[in-house]
């Protein structure tokens, strides 16, 4: 009789420890698919926020920079960026941070936030011009 208890006891404890192991697979799977789409979503963010950021760049190059409806900017200023304020569903703000110019040289500095419902991407980047 004492036997049997013991393999019972047996049994019912690697019994448990099956469900745990199980558990804890289960666990490891759904955090590595969460914390895989959450990559995923920010990935697509920096994404937009990098062509946001190249826009910027061909304007700055060619002149034609400007700021709240089409003034000259100011530190502060958001940036004017016509069709690329929604980009892959997300909204593109840009934010003229300022510059410097010594010597025929202009560098600028420049903020640009890719917002959707989920996530977030900023870049913040200095650009010299000649």
């Amino acid at each position: 009789m004492k036997e049997r208890g013991i393999a019972l006891v047996t049994t019912l404890v690697l019994g448990l420890i099956a469900v745990v192991l199980i558990g804890i697979l289960l666990y490891v799977l759904t955090t590595g698919t969460r914390i895989s789409g959450v990559e995923k979503r920010y990935s697509v963010a920096l994404e937009a926020a990098k062509g946001a950021s190249e826009y910027i760049i061909q304007r700055l190059l060619s002149g034609n920079l400007t700021c709240n409806g089409g003034l000259s900017c100011n530190p502060g200023d958001p940036i004017d960026m016509d069709s690329f304020s929604r980009l892959q569903g997300f909204n593109i703000t840009a934010t003229y941070l300022g510059e410097v110019s010594r010597f025929g040289v202009y560098v600028y500095s420049i903020r640009v936030t890719a917002t959707s419902t989920d996530e977030t991407a900023v870049i913040d980047f200095v650009y010299r011009v000649q």
